[in-house]
């Protein structure tokens, strides 16, 4: 990962996280996660996203499957599916930092008709690869429309759309 988007999600997490470590941002469906300690156990109903871990390790467990990630990693939840999930590296000198976007369905069908993609019944609805070039550049635009907030109403949608798309 690049530590230009590391350190502008750092920056923002500073400044803007509460006290369990989310740092909401103006942006919909966008979250910067901080921690400096592993955390506990968080059950929960994941809804379509994608988390880029940028520093620190998490481990996300989904029926059977465990999925072990860290710096330079993203997760893809594609469906809604039960989860269990924990920060598993993270220390106040080297703490955790993740951006997390919400991924919305309308954009994701409107894309698949445009490029022509067929549904994979085969595909699993939560996947780990690492974070592609594409995606950091376009995440790293999408932080940086948060240090200028009179851009929001024309670039997050693009921004959201191309993040959509890779």
């Amino acid at each position: 990962m690049s530590d230009t988007l590391l350190d502008a999600v750092s920056r923002y997490a500073t400044a803007h996280a509460d006290p369990n470590g989310y740092a909401h941002t103006p942006i919909d469906g966008l979250t910067i996660i901080r921690a400096t300690e592993p955390s506990g156990l968080v059950h929960a109903i994941s809804r379509p996203m994608v988390c880029l871990v940028l520093q620190g390790r998490k481990q996300v467990t989904m029926g059977a499957r465990t999925f072990t990630f860290g710096a330079g990693d993203s997760l893809l939840i594609s469906a809604d599916v039960p989860t269990v999930s924990q920060i598993i590296r993270a220390t106040p000198e080297t703490p955790y930092y993740s951006l997390v976007l919400e991924l919305e369905t309308a954009v994701i069908a409107e894309l698949s008709v445009q490029v022509k993609a067929e549904a994979d019944s085969q595909a699993e609805p939560v996947r780990v690869e690492p974070t592609d070039s594409d995606v950091e550049q376009a995440a790293l635009r999408l932080v940086g429309l948060l240090d200028r907030p009179e851009s929001l109403p024309v670039m997050h949608p693009l921004l959201v759309r191309e993040l959509h798309y890779w």
